[in-house]
């Protein structure tokens, strides 16, 4: 049932439902009262598509990688061929990723350093120091 797949996975019933409209859940079967049943498949699917959103891919991209990994054709090599481009090419987007959040993290932490005096000056006015202005742009100015 939806809370249950909601506890397992940490969606809301929202997402489950809107995964469901975009096509990334296959039809699941109901109880007599005409409640959702998932099974392990649909478990499976939506945790591969919470890394996958993750990580920036749109849903339009989830529901391709996603119809690519589930084709039964494995005489079919271009799907191979695809699967495996749009995973370098998803590897690729998040090494980018990782250099601008490593360039963000260094830039704060530099900030953080130059403002560590900060916790222990007394003076009234930050303004002939210099900091202040460097810590309200976040340093991203300088």
């Amino acid at each position: 049932m939806i809370g249950e797949i909601c506890g397992r996975t940490g969606c809301t019933p929202r997402t489950i439902r809107h995964y469901e409209a975009e096509g990334l859940l296959a039809q699941v079967s109901a109880t007599p009262g005409g409640r959702k049943l998932y099974g392990e498949e649909a478990l499976s699917i939506i945790h591969a598509a919470q890394i996958l959103k993750r990580i920036g891919f749109s849903i339009k991209d989830i529901r391709r990688i996603l119809s690519l990994t589930k084709s039964g054709n494995t005489k079919d090599r271009k799907l191979t061929r695809r699967l495996r481009k749009t995973l370098s090419s998803s590897i690729s987007q998040i090494q980018r990723e990782i250099e601008l959040l490593a360039s963000a993290q260094k830039k704060i932490a530099g900030l953080l350093e130059k403002t560590e005096k900060c916790e222990g000056c007394h003076a009234s006015d930050c303004a002939p120091c210099g900091r202040l202005k460097e810590l309200r742009t976040l340093g991203l100015l300088s």
